[in-house]
């Protein structure tokens, strides 16, 4: 019985400190310093994924379960998707063959090279714990 409780006991010990995560935010910035202001910056690792919604400012709090609870401590790939902003079509409305305008879908600006919009692609890289729970996602443009 007393080694059923000291195997417990073990057991909840190294368990201690298991699922901590560690808070991170920061900016997504281009090279200029410009933040970039859609999309969503995710951290992937042999942990899984996690993501964040990049606000209107270029900041971001990742969350793992939660929206904001951070990340467990280790090596993360950084990648930034969903960085495009609509752009309206260009010249005069077309017309059906009854005067009446046709929707007509615009396109896309992208504001992050290609490069770090994939896990397989990004060279970026980050350490959880990050020096003040902080880690700027700094991007060429495209």
């Amino acid at each position: 019985m007393k080694l059923k409780i000291i195997l417990t006991l073990l057991i909840l010990a190294l368990c201690v400190g298991c699922g901590k995560n560690v808070p991170l935010k920061g900016k997504v910035l281009d090279e200029d310093g410009n933040p970039i202001t859609v999309g969503m910056v995710n951290f992937v690792s042999d942990k899984g994924l996690s993501r964040a919604k990049i606000q209107s400012d270029g900041s971001y709090t990742v969350g793992t379960l939660k929206e904001t609870d951070g990340l467990p401590p280790g090596t993360y790939k950084v990648y930034v998707s969903g960085a495009e902003i609509a752009m309206p079509p260009q010249g005069p409305p077309k017309l059906d063959s009854m005067g009446q305008p046709i929707q007509q879908m615009g396109s896309y600006k992208k504001l992050v090279a290609t490069k770090y919009t994939t896990e397989e692609d990004t060279p970026l890289t980050c350490e959880i714990p990050a020096p003040g729970n902080r880690y700027d996602v700094v991007v060429e443009k495209p």
